[in-house]
């Protein structure tokens, strides 16, 4: 992957997705120092490092946009796919019908077999609604629609 980076102006929707992942993973007032997380995410990632500074800026909300790289890596971190350290108002979309613009951002970033899951997906809901029937399966939520 390239080393583009994503804008999230503010870093907060970042640190508070990282953060609810740690506590999460880790218990809430149990998560590892920045120096600690440092080392467990390199060991999850094959030795390949995120610099002290830089976890402790995602943390603290300053990290106002980061690299596929350090996309990646937190998602090995967390055994998540890449795409959920993007924030769905990162997407070019402006709210004049450019949907598909936003969806296509998002898709670029998904792995091949990622995207195959999702057209056969989409080929199920609408075989279903062929049928008229209604899905079946309830979508996990993006943790920017999760709680505050």
């Amino acid at each position: 992957m390239n080393a583009a980076a994503s804008s999230d102006t503010s870093g907060v929707w970042l640190a508070r997705t990282v953060w609810s992942l740690l506590e999460e993973k880790y218990g809430r007032g149990n998560v590892p120092s920045v120096r600690k997380l440092t080392q467990c995410i390199r060991e999850a990632n094959d030795g390949a490092t995120i610099s002290h500074g830089h976890v402790h800026n995602i943390l603290n909300g300053d990290a106002t946009n980061i690299t596929d790289k350090t996309r990646d890596m937190l998602a090995g971190f967390f055994g998540l796919p890449p795409s959920y350290f993007v924030p769905v108002t990162a997407a070019p979309c402006d709210g004049d019908g450019r949907l598909d613009e936003a969806l296509a951002y998002r898709f670029a970033l998904l792995r091949p077999e990622e995207l195959e899951a999702i057209e056969r997906a989409l080929r199920m809901v609408k075989e279903r609604a062929a049928d008229g029937a209604a899905p079946t399966a309830a979508a996990a939520p993006h943790p920017s629609h999760g709680e505050a």
